[in-house]
């Protein structure tokens, strides 16, 4: 089994990611392996666990690149809002 964990310290936009990535893991797909999202400390962290290298490297882009893409969203939202 291999294992990658990661801990991103967000700020304001910890918990608002999480409930958007979080939907992303009650869809039905492929099962590469299993993807454990939490907050602790205020940070958002991520460990994917996979039987192989190439799962473990698909998952942990496609969540990476979730995060960021809702971490920016909020971002840009909250300067056109000021």
């Amino acid at each position: 089994m291999y294992e990658a964990n990661l801990k991103l310290c967000l700020e304001r936009y910890t918990l608002p990611v999480l409930e958007a990535v979080r939907t992303e893991l009650l869809q039905p797909g492929p099962l590469k392996g299993n993807v454990y999202l939490q907050v602790k400390d205020g940070c958002l962290e991520l460990r994917v666990e996979s039987n192989t290298v190439s799962g473990l490297m698909a998952l942990v882009n496609s969540y990476l690149l979730l995060i960021h893409a809702s971490y920016s969203a909020l971002v840009k939202s909250a300067r056109r809002s000021k």
